[in-house]
């Protein structure tokens, strides 16, 4: 999830997170409000001892008057107006490796080796989303904000 809002909202510049133990002896629940160099600003929640209501996984994308919903990688939803209408796109007979992505990455994947293309995600990729991590369990233990400046990490 972390990768997905870097992607769609740019670096994070700060956050804050709240946890609780319910189902397990570590840490299961997290809400984090994420603040992001952009301007922009997002709510991660996660649940381990949640229901199992389908869907399990949801994004929901909020802007000037539009809004953008997935639902388990199965549909989107998006509306563009004031009146309340709505376009939903439905995946639910698309193979598994294309909904998912993993088609898609594997084609980046070889696309990168065979004709040298720029990566789409890099090792610093990877390494910002476990910073952010680190910085999730630094804001439950400190109960404060924490800054983030993912333009600090290098390889």
């Amino acid at each position: 999830m972390f990768d997905m809002m870097r992607f769609l909202f740019g670096e994070v510049e700060g956050l804050y997170a709240v946890a609780s133990k319910h189902e397990y002896k570590e840490l299961d629940d997290f809400s984090v409000l994420l603040k992001f160099t952009s301007g922009m600003h997002a709510t991660l929640a996660t649940a381990a001892d949640a229901s199992w209501l389908y869907p399990f996984e949801r994004v929901e994308v909020f802007c000037h008057h539009a809004t953008l919903i997935t639902r388990e990688m199965e549909s989107l939803t998006y509306s563009i107006n004031l009146e309340g209408h709505f376009t939903q796109q439905t995946m639910q007979q698309l193979p598994r490796e294309e909904k998912w992505g993993y088609a898609q990455e594997d084609r980046a994947f070889v696309d990168t080796i065979v004709n040298s293309t720029p990566p789409l995600v890099t090792a610093l990729d990877g390494l910002i989303s476990v910073e952010l991590v680190n910085a999730v369990y630094e804001s439950v233990r400190s109960g404060s904000p924490v800054q983030v400046k993912s333009s600090e990490f290098s390889l």
